[in-house]
C-alpha cells in the first residue's frame, strides 16, 4: 500500500469528507472524518496532526471500506469551516431507527450553521452522516439524548410504555449523550427500567467506571429522588389510566430487595 506524508494545511487545498473512521456499531455517535484531496488521496483527518498527516492512495480506498476501517459516504461533503480554525471536525452519524424512536428529523441547520447529510453506504439500517466542527457535532447529539431523556420521563409518569421501549430509549440516549450530566441522568433512568437483578451489574460495569466517586448507595438514592420528581409532575393524561404492566409491583420489589440487597428504588408508581 502506498503511503505518503504531506505537510499541507487545511487552507492550502480543498478537502472533501468521503466517510468516517471505523464502523457504525451503535445507533448514533461521532467519529473522525476521512478526508480526500482533489487527486484522490485520503486520510483520517486530525486537525493537530497536519505535519504528519498520513495520506493513502485512492486505489486502497475500496479495501479500507470492505475491511470496515472506513464507513463511506454516498456523496462527498466539503470539509466544513470552523471557528476557531483549529477545532477538530467530526462526523456525526445516526440511523433511521434512532430518529424514529426519538421522534426527530435530521436538522438542516444547528446553532446557525448549515448541516449537510448523506447516507452511509453498506449499512443494514439506513444511516446518515454529516461532518461538523466538534462542538456542533457533540452538541447536536447531546440535544437528541436530552430529548430521549424527556421522553422516558413522560412515559414513566404515564405508565404507558413497555419495559423494552424504555430500555431502548435509554440505550439510544446513552449512545447520543456527550455531556457527563446527560449521561448521568440517563444512567439513573436506565437503572429504573431494567430488571432489578441487572442494576448492580449496570452500576459496577458502567456507572462507577464513568463516575468513580459515585457509591452504590448514592446511585440508589438519586434514583429515588428522580422517581419523586417525575411523580410530582402534573398529570398529562386525559383518558383513564390503564393497569401498569411495565414495572415491578411493590411486593416483588420487597422480595428482590430482601434476597439481593438491591434497594427498593425501582418502583415507579
Amino acid at each position: 500500500m502506498d503511503q505518503k506524508s504531506f505537510a499541507i494545511g487545511v487552507a492550502a487545498e480543498s478537502l472533501n469528507v468521503i466517510g468516517m473512521n471505523g464502523s457504525t456499531w451503535v445507533a448514533c455517535g461521532t467519529s473522525l472524518p476521512v478526508a480526500q484531496r482533489t487527486n484522490g488521496d485520503f486520510c483520517r483527518f486530525v486537525i493537530d496532526q497536519e505535519s504528519s498527516r498520513l495520506w493513502h492512495d485512492q486505489a486502497s480506498l475500496a479495501d479500507y471500506v470492505s475491511e470496515g476501517r472506513i464507513s463511506a459516504f454516498e456523496t462527498p461533503i466539503p470539509l466544513p469551516d470552523s471557528s476557531p480554525a483549529t477545532e477538530q471536525r467530526l462526523v456525526l452519524f445516526v440511523n433511521g431507527e434512532f430518529l424514529d424512536e426519538a421522534e426527530i428529523q435530521k436538522p438542516l441547520e444547528f446553532q446557525g450553521t448549515p448541516v449537510q447529510w448523506t447516507k452511509i453506504t453498506g449499512e443494514r439500517r439506513v444511516t446518515w452522516g454529516t461532518p461538523l466542527p466538534e462542538s456542533l457535532a457533540k452538541g447536536m447529539s447531546n440535544e437528541w439524548a436530552k430529548k430521549l431523556c424527556q421522553k422516558i420521563d413522560h412515559h414513566l409518569k404515564e405508565d404507558d410504555a413497555s419495559a423494552a421501549k424504555l430500555q431502548k430509549w435509554s440505550d439510544f440516549g446513552l449512545c447520543a449523550a456527550t455531556d457527563k450530566g446527560t449521561r448521568w441522568s440517563l444512567y439513573l433512568r436506565y437503572g429504573a427500567v431494567i430488571d432489578p437483578e441487572r442494576v448492580r451489574r449496570l452500576f459496577d460495569i458502567f456507572v462507577q467506571r464513568q463516575f468513580p466517586s459515585c457509591t452504590w448507595e448514592h446511585y440508589l438514592q438519586k434514583m429515588r429522588e428522580i422517581q419523586t420528581i417525575i411523580q410530582a409532575q402534573p398529570p398529562i393524561r386525559t383518558r383513564p389510566k390503564p393497569v401498569a404492566k411495565t414495572f415491578f409491583h411493590r411486593e416483588q420489589i420487597k422480595n428482590i430487595t430482601k434476597e439481593r440487597g438491591l434497594g427498593a428504588s425501582f418502583l415507579w408508581k
